[in-house]
């Protein structure tokens, strides 16, 4: 009889070593499960390593905040006309509360410029699509240690050889991937060249003179 309970006992107790072995590694799963999902579920342009993908229709379906005519000259590192989008409810949110939400995502489009007569005078247009840059906002700092995501932002430079494929694996690198270098002067607005945008400035709640 002895023998018998000693028995039992021994596999009650494998019993509940495998159940809560069992429970802690659902738990583990689950939980890191629930971090990609929410990776994931923090923005469509946004996969859980922090690979952002460029909006397709932003043009059609976005908000036009404003644009910067940047002149042909000596000083000038990217001559042309950047046009800036941002989405709908991050707009509506920075209207009402004056700083980017979590998840806004922006998008600017640069095109060269071209020029000639018209009837009204000598003009400039935008011409070509030269690259696309995309910022997304992140107040929790999901992505640590992705070097593509820096001061509260992802950072993505799309190209015509690269539409789809951000080119960005630092937004401290070279050229047109140094973020850092361009946008520092306005990291006291949220690293935004906010005085560029009336559509939502007059909103910001930071000084951007």
């Amino acid at each position: 009889m002895q023998i018998k309970t000693s028995l039992a006992a021994a596999i009650v107790i494998l019993a509940l070593s495998w159940t809560t072995g069992a429970a802690a590694e659902q738990q583990q799963n689950t939980s890191g499960d629930a971090t990609a999902s929410e990776n994931e579920s923090f923005s469509p342009f946004v996969d859980a390593k922090g690979n952002i993908t460029r909006p397709q229709s932003f043009r059609e379906d976005w908000v036009h905040i404003g644009s910067w005519f940047v002149g042909k000259d000596d000083q000038a590192s990217g001559p042309g006309v950047h046009d800036v989008y941002a989405d709908p409810s991050a707009v509506k949110a920075f209207q009402a509360d004056g700083k980017w939400p979590d998840g806004a995502v922006l998008v600017k489009e640069i095109r060269g410029i071209e020029e000639g007569p018209k009837t009204t005078g000598h003009a400039q247009w935008a011409g070509d699509i030269g690259v696309w840059f995309v910022m997304v906002r992140d107040r929790q700092n999901r992505f640590p240690d992705n070097t593509a995501w820096g001061e509260g932002w992802g950072w993505a430079l799309f190209t015509p050889d690269s539409p789809n494929t951000s080119t960005t694996d630092n937004w401290k690198g070279e050229g047109f991937n140094n973020c850092f270098g361009c946008h520092v002067p306005a990291k006291d607005t949220e690293w935004v060249f906010i005085e560029g945008y009336p559509t939502v400035r007059d909103a910001a709640k930071y000084d951007t003179q």
